[in-house]
């Protein structure tokens, strides 16, 4: 949501006006978001919600779910944010939420990772390709290029 009206920017490729909704990248946003220009819409998962994530990806390994396409830089920054206020308000109770909330987030990276890195030691990844984040895309296509040029120089023999 923008809150001030943004002149036109090169990066936009357009200007922005209060009061509307845009789709700019994610980096853009958290930019513009600082300066007080824009309001990011997209709610960050609650430290609930991470519990019934994980509790799911740990019920259901052999398949890997649909989450939001920046799941894990929505939910650093959500977890930051949350461990900042309890610090601030040193709230004792909302530090175990934190602590609860990390636990959760760090389980569900590793057995999503694991998936990845699975999936691309198989060459099957299209099989999964569909329920990665933008940041799990990404990844995988980083760890897929390193390992193909190790397999190329070290292990497969001409």
């Amino acid at each position: 949501m923008v809150l001030r009206s943004v002149p036109y920017n090169p990066l936009l490729g357009s200007a922005l006006q209060k009061g509307s909704e845009e789709k700019v990248p994610r980096w853009i946003a958290q930019i513009l978001e600082e300066k007080g220009f824009v309001e990011i819409l997209e709610k960050p998962y609650s430290p609930q919600e991470l519990t019934r994530i994980r509790f799911s990806h740990t019920q259901q390994r052999a398949t890997l779910s649909k989450l939001d396409d920046f799941f894990y830089i929505n939910t650093v920054t959500a977890i930051n944010k949350l461990g900042e206020k309890a610090k601030k308000e040193t709230d004792i109770e909302l530090l175990r939420i934190v602590d609860r909330a990390k636990e959760d987030f760090n389980e569900i990276s590793n057995i999503r990772l694991s998936h990845i890195v699975r999936a691309i030691q198989f060459q099957s990844l299209d099989t999964i390709s569909k329920s990665l984040t933008v940041e799990e895309k990404i990844l995988s296509m980083l760890i897929q290029k390193i390992m193909s040029t190790w397999l190329k120089k070290y292990v497969l023999i001409r």
